[in-house]
């Protein structure tokens, strides 16, 4: 079970691209209805895919039964993987984390696809920091290719290195980076923009 937290574009998308790939997934956002709204979305793009072609009919429909509205934290209680794309705030993000450590088993990975913030500085909050990697979609993630797997300094390299198989699985181009500013492709982006 994949959990997606925070179903604007970037949550949306990557709910797309994992329940694509054949997991069930659950999608949570604090603003009422958000959830739902997003599975209808999700739904009606698979439906657009089929009638071009790029899906069958019975794959369209299997991928959208296989999202799931949730109203409340604790409904996440199953999920091997929670990838947050809530607001790129420090403390909403370290608090989400905390808050699902206590609800999630101890098995469950952890992947924020925050652009900006120190993969490090958000596992601080954590217990348990090690599960915590970035996994950083592009938008719109079910067309963009890479994916960045960012290490933060407690990220265990095996947490890291499942990430990149499942990023890769899913059918996307998975690479490692560090939790440094920007990580790979805005860090290199910035300069290029302003020159």
């Amino acid at each position: 079970v994949i959990a997606v937290v925070g179903t604007g574009a970037m949550g949306a998308g990557i709910a797309q691209v994992a329940a694509a790939a054949g997991h069930p997934v659950k999608l949570l956002d604090a603003r009422p209805d958000a959830a739902a709204r997003a599975v209808a979305g999700i739904r009606a793009q698979f439906a657009k895919m089929a009638e071009k072609g790029k899906l069958t009919a019975a794959a369209a429909q299997a991928a959208g039964d296989r999202l799931i509205a949730v109203e409340h934290l604790a409904d996440l209680a199953d999920a091997a993987l929670v990838v947050e794309a809530i607001v790129e705030s420090l403390e909403a993000k370290q608090k989400l984390y905390a808050d699902l450590e206590a609800i999630v088993g101890a098995g469950c990975l952890f992947g924020t696809n925050t652009s900006s913030i120190s993969v490090t500085a958000i596992g601080a909050a954590l217990k348990h920091p090690e599960r915590l990697a970035g996994l950083h979609f592009f938008n719109p993630a079910p067309l963009m290719a890479l994916v960045e797997i960012v290490s933060g300094l407690a990220t265990d390299p095996a947490v890291a290195d499942t990430l990149f198989a499942t990023a890769n699985a899913w059918g996307k181009t998975a690479v490692h980076a560090r939790s440094t500013p920007g990580f790979i492709v805005n860090r290199v982006a910035r300069p290029y923009y302003a020159e």
